[in-house]
């Protein structure tokens, strides 16, 4: 005898969304189904439904949390960065981990003037790769915020800083490639690598290298930002760590490049920080 089943599931709980500030969401799921057979088979039938409706219901608030919890921080920290996964998870950028707990010593304004002078490098590199042509600052459209910054900022920083096409003319890079964005859902985070490419110049293995252009090196730091980049999904074929030093710090433009083939022991240096990440934020 066909029986009609009605099931309903629900999930809520309490998010922190500031200081002394909470929300209180709870989510709802419902089915009405046709069911046949004995009890026993009723009772399974019905128990394994009412499972998978939960499930739905704490997988919303888990997404809504996330969501919270990550305007939260960036209401904090406004200098972190959060990627959007497909399935609605927030996850941190590689550089809001590695920097949370990071003292700059230096102003808000000045930090800013630096970023967008490695935001207008990195533009130029990214388009010498597409195009071969090492552009004016100016040329490239989403730039003028940047410049504007710079030119007008207390430390007078140069727009046109460093020499990309003098540093390949000493050091060849070979099958260059535009970085993209990626994800390492196990560990839960995602990024954008600047390029990749094979070396072609000495002290370096001839393989697939992912690449990271840096006005001022930080050795340890930068090694572990490449080596989360590499072990993201896709990006299995990367062998090599390389940092490029683009500045206006000596007269050709450029310093020699810094490479490392250790990417496993930056990557548990860098998962350090991810896990400290966590325990500090909750995400």
């Amino acid at each position: 005898m066909k029986r009609t089943i009605k099931l309903g599931a629900s999930f809520s709980g309490k998010i922190s969304t500031g200081s002394y500030e909470n929300t209180n969401p709870g989510f709802y799921a419902e089915e009405v189904f046709e069911l046949e057979g004995d009890n026993n088979v009723a009772d399974s039938v019905i128990q394994s439904r009412q499972s998978d409706l939960h499930q739905i219901c704490y997988r919303q608030f888990s997404e809504l949390e996330q969501r919270l919890i990550a305007e939260r921080i960036q209401k904090e920290r406004k200098e972190f960065r959060f990627y959007l996964t497909e399935s609605g998870e927030q996850y941190p950028s590689v550089t809001s981990f590695l920097n949370y707990d990071a003292d700059f010593f230096m102003p808000e304004p000045e930090l800013q003037q630096y970023a967008s002078c490695g935001n207008i490098t990195h533009a130029r590199v990214e388009e010498f790769i597409k195009s071969g042509k090492w552009v004016d600052p100016k040329e490239i459209g989403d730039m003028w915020t940047d410049i504007v910054i710079v030119k007008g900022g207390n430390l007078q920083l140069n727009i046109d800083c460093g020499d990309f096409p003098s540093f390949l003319k000493k050091y060849p890079i070979s099958n260059m490639r535009n970085g993209s964005r990626g994800f390492n859902h196990e560990h839960r985070y995602a990024g954008t690598d600047d390029f990749q490419g094979i070396p072609e110049f000495k002290d370096c293995e001839k393989v697939d290298t992912l690449f990271d252009v840096k006005r001022t090196p930080e050795k340890v730091k930068n090694f572990m930002q490449l080596a989360s980049y590499a072990k993201r999904k896709g990006w299995e074929n990367i062998k090599q760590l390389c940092i490029i030093p683009l500045n206006d710090k000596t007269d050709q433009g450029y310093s020699k490049p810094i490479v490392t083939t250790e990417i496993d022991n930056y990557f548990k240096m860098a998962m350090d920080k991810r896990q400290a990440f966590k325990k500090r934020y909750g995400i």
